[in-house]
């Protein structure tokens, strides 16, 4: 292949596929910060003293205090700070079964308020993950948006020569802007564009340089999702309960004994295993703690342990450095999507590379219409728009994109707003 064609293939993945592909990384990079979001919005959530990642926490405590200050509500989990500025949450559900959210200082266990199921961190994850619409289908859509990506990461290589030369050209991004500063009144708008151009290609290729690593983590772990989804999830064997013999029906909240029990049992047997989450589920009379202890790159649930939620009795779990090759890929997909893995720092760094990758997606929108410009092949070259260029050009792809779009606006509408 020419490099003509492998431009022409970069190109149609970037432009006509741009109104969707841009949308989705704006929430997904969005995503990785939405727990901040929701802290600058609720007062309740902000921490007066930092928890530590490996933070010891009394977890009996934190439950025997919500038990006493909401005695009529169901809990689902207790949840560490994600971050070291944020309270403890718990996750409950009120008598109509409706889930919101409690929180409570780490240290001195008293309740600092509420917050409501539908925040800041579900709108983007659910936005961002399958566009409010059916799993099955909207995972779908995502992750050939993650194939359309990988095409972007690969085409570039043989579109931007001897690119590795370039990551530090900065010298050219300045000399290229100097000059589209510089031109003169009586510029023609087809040399007008020419040179705008050529500063936001290279401004575009240069980023595009630093982001690489970034392009390449969504790609593959955007169409790993998309394999998930069509068989190839990988999934655990079930733990099962065979100590209990009390009926479902007597137990109606959570065991604090049970509890103190299951978190002496962790400390005692696995001292460096830090507990981020605790699950009650009295349906099968059972509690469930997830959490890290040796693995790198793992969800917390790859160190689950369960627990009788009656007597407190170990009945079995898991340890993630002891996965197979499968479940570890599958563990690792979030952790390197998000950039939730070791230290809260890098949840910044994906949002800012986050943003660069949603730059080059809007500057290759504005580097065609330039183009288009520049060649003359536009009839009123000065009325028209870059925005109106996208409309026109992106042919039949735009109307399913824009119905996406329509759908999912509407349907958080829907569970947002009037739910």
């Amino acid at each position: 292949m020419t490099q003509k064609n492998w431009f022409s293939l970069h190109h149609w993945a970037g432009f006509h596929l741009s109104l969707l592909l841009s949308f989705v990384l704006v929430t997904g990079t969005f995503a990785t910060i939405s727990t901040d979001l929701d802290w600058l919005t609720n007062s309740a959530i902000r921490a007066e003293h930092q928890v530590t990642y490996d933070q010891k926490l009394d977890w009996p405590t934190l439950l025997t205090r919500v038990n006493y200050h909401f005695p009529e509500t169901k809990i689902d989990s207790i949840n560490r700070p994600q971050l070291p500025w944020h309270n403890v949450e718990v996750i409950a559900r009120d008598i109509k079964g409706e889930r919101f959210r409690i929180y409570l200082d780490a240290f001195e266990h008293r309740i600092t308020g509420k917050g409501l199921w539908l925040n800041w961190q579900r709108f983007f994850r659910q936005v961002h993950r399958h566009l409010m619409l059916p799993t099955q289908w909207g995972i779908t859509i995502v992750g050939l948006l993650g194939l359309a990506m990988l095409l972007l990461f690969i085409t570039s290589f043989y579109i931007y020569r001897h690119w590795w030369r370039y990551f530090f050209a900065f010298d050219r991004i300045k000399s290229s802007f100097n000059a589209s500063k510089t031109l003169a009144p009586s510029t023609t708008p087809r040399k007008e564009a020419s040179t705008k151009r050529l500063f936001w290609a290279e401004l575009h290729k240069i980023i595009g340089l630093w982001s690489l690593w970034l392009v390449l983590i969504i790609s593959l772990t955007g169409t790993w999702y998309l394999a998930e989804k069509w068989g190839a999830n990988a999934s655990y064997p079930i733990i099962e309960n065979n100590v209990t013999t009390v009926p479902s029906t007597e137990i109606t909240s959570p065991s604090t004994t049970a509890l103190s029990k299951a978190v002496e049992y962790i400390a005692t047997n696995h001292p460096h295993y830090i507990i981020n989450q605790i699950r009650f589920i009295p349906e099968q009379q059972r509690i469930e703690i997830d959490g890290q202890e040796h693995a790198f790159l793992v969800r917390d649930r790859a160190n689950k342990k369960v627990f009788d939620s009656h007597s407190g009795e170990y009945i079995g779990g898991r340890e993630g450095d002891k996965l197979n090759w499968h479940l570890r890929i599958s563990e690792a997909a979030d952790p390197l999507h998000f950039g939730t893995f070791s230290n809260w720092i890098y949840r910044y760094v994906w949002f800012v590379f986050g943003l660069a990758l949603s730059f080059l997606s809007f500057s290759g929108i504005y580097m065609y219409f330039l183009r288009l410009r520049q060649t003359g092949k536009l009839k009123n070259v000065e009325e028209t728009s870059a925005l109106r260029i996208l409309w026109l050009k992106t042919h039949w792809i735009k109307w399913p994109s824009l119905a996406l779009l329509i759908v999912c606006t509407a349907l958080v509408f829907i569970d947002f707003v009037i739910g």
